[in-house]
Parts: C-alpha cells; sequence; structure tokens
C-alpha cells in the first residue's frame, strides 16, 4: 500500500501542474479535492500501472467543481462520483469534449 502511495504522488506530481491545489497560488487544498485525485488516481494507475495521460483540463471543469464543492461532500454517492470522474478521466472513459467550463 506504501509503494501504491508513493506511485500516486508522483503521478499527481508529474502530469498535474498544480498538484493538488486549484491554481499555483493556492495555499491550501480542500480534503475533498485531494481525496477525489489521490483515489482515483490510485485506482486508474491499480488498473494500468504505466498509465500515461496527455490532458487534465478537465480538473478544471464545471463537472469537476460539481462533484467537489461542499455540499454533501460526505454523501456516499458524492465520495464514490468524485473519485470515479477522476478514474474514468485518467484512463479516457469520460468524454472530455463534453465537458463544460467557466469563461
Amino acid at each position: 500500500m506504501k509503494n501504491e502511495l508513493f506511485n500516486s504522488l508522483k503521478f499527481v506530481e508529474d502530469n498535474f501542474p498544480n498538484g493538488f491545489r486549484k491554481s499555483e497560488s493556492s495555499k491550501s487544498i480542500p480534503r475533498v479535492r485531494f481525496e477525489a485525485i489521490a483515489v482515483g488516481t490510485n485506482l486508474a494507475l491499480r488498473k494500468n500501472p504505466r498509465l500515461v495521460i496527455d490532458n487534465v483540463k478537465w480538473i478544471n471543469s464545471n463537472e469537476f467543481k460539481h462533484w467537489t464543492t461542499s455540499d454533501a461532500a460526505n454523501n456516499k454517492s458524492k465520495v464514490i462520483g468524485r473519485i470515479e470522474f477522476v478514474k474514468n478521466c485518467l484512463e479516457g472513459n469520460q468524454e472530455l469534449i463534453q465537458l463544460t467550463y467557466d469563461s
């Protein structure tokens, strides 16, 4: 499990420009955001340890924001939804072209 943790953290460091943070200048990391990225990444890496991605734009999508807002943050369906959203984006199972973004 320790290796899985280190592999997931390394993957995030190598592939997400701001790591777990919302922006470069962010001073804190919301728990739900960390949870979604860390666990979703770990699940994707379990399935494909040689995972290579070239797009993490989805991290700024309205859909990701929906899953990581504070309302009902501990609701079981939201926990599973946000983790699965990250996993699906990393595995290429999410239609990235259909995601929406604020201007």
